[in-house]
């Protein structure tokens, strides 16, 4: 809209110079019409440059608003991170109670909580590992500690127990490793070679004890008779 108006005051500027100037070919007037034109040409590129000026200066003023916004929200987002939870909830202590044996089941505690500004506890983990037993089981908060109940191992051998800790952030904490060995029952087997000897000189003894009571049963008999 602005430069239809600029090229028609442009035009009408240059008809009204023209009909001030004598129609003649001299190189007066020649020279006169040129210099006109140019001053039309040099006044349109003025008022031009005048009307794109504020543009520019939106134009500008939005580049310096937008580059301002992009640096708050990386300055934000980057505060945002470092304030995050990085550190991995503390195991203070865990234990077993009861005899983990073949035929009786027994309890795990463990005392844990988050460090200082973290998230809370997603969850606490007694693992154990050994031969045909796999056990990952999540332990309840009793309001002081956090327990479970395991089952009776269900054949001897070594078993590795240890309990885990997660926060809402994913930090995880492995606690110490406890191991268990649990010894097969073997029945004892007698040796025929050991007893032997035993059993020989208790029954030598025994009959010996047997032929004195005979004897002196028959010399009282004979006495009294």
């Amino acid at each position: 809209m602005q430069r239809a108006k600029i090229i028609r005051w442009w035009r009408g500027n240059a008809l009204r110079y023209s009909h001030d100037v004598t129609p003649t070919f001299s190189f007066y007037n020649t020279a006169r019409m040129s210099e006109l034109i140019k001053r039309n040409e040099r006044d349109v590129v003025i008022t031009m440059v005048r009307l794109r000026t504020p543009t520019g200066v939106v134009v500008a003023f939005l580049a310096i608003l937008l580059t301002g916004t992009l640096l708050i929200s990386f300055t934000s987002a980057s505060s945002f991170q470092i304030s995050q939870d990085s550190t991995a909830p503390n195991i203070w202590d865990w234990d077993y109670t009861g005899r983990p044996n073949e035929s009786e089941a027994f309890s795990v505690w463990a005392n844990v909580t988050d460090n200082d500004g973290g998230v809370g506890i997603l969850n606490v983990t007694i693992n154990i590992s050994g031969p045909n037993v796999t056990v990952n089981d999540l332990m309840t908060y009793n309001g002081s500690f956090y327990e479970a109940s395991v089952d009776a191992f269900p054949n001897p051998g070594e078993f590795r127990m240890h309990v885990s800790a997660m926060d809402l952030n994913n930090n995880t904490r492995e606690g110490r490793i406890v191991t268990i060995v649990i010894e097969e029952e073997v029945e004892p087997t007698v040796d025929p070679m050991l007893t032997l000897p035993i059993v020989v000189a208790t029954s030598s003894a025994l009959l010996v004890i047997v032929v004195m009571a005979a004897m002196f049963y028959d010399k009282k008999q004979t006495e009294l008779g």
